[in-house]
């Protein structure tokens, strides 16, 4: 259900997106630290829009590295413990 939800507020952001860029087709100019540049709004909200994106989707990669990470630290230390616990279960009991 959630990636549902998630599929229709991604292509509702994009038909907003896409709406807005139409309505805005004149040329503006961009000023950069070593120059200028003059393009049509259009490809300006386009671009900013497309790399928003790009870098939403990198910290979401880097989150999901991050966490593929912690998972098998944890499952490392749960099978540890394990071994063990059952290494102790296995031995003798001492001092009865």
């Amino acid at each position: 259900m959630r990636g549902q939800l998630n599929v229709i507020l991604a292509l509702v952001l994009a038909l907003i997106v896409a709406l807005l860029a139409v309505a805005n087709v004149e040329q503006v100019t961009i000023h950069y630290l070593v120059g200028e540049t003059r393009l049509p709004l259009i490809i300006v909200i386009l671009g900013s829009a497309v790399l928003g994106g790009l870098v939403v989707g990198m910290l979401g990669w880097v989150r999901l590295f991050s966490l593929h990470r912690q998972v098998k630290l944890l499952e490392k230390e749960r099978a540890a413990k394990v071994e063990s616990d059952q290494g102790e279960t296995a031995s003798p009991e001492r001092g009865a």
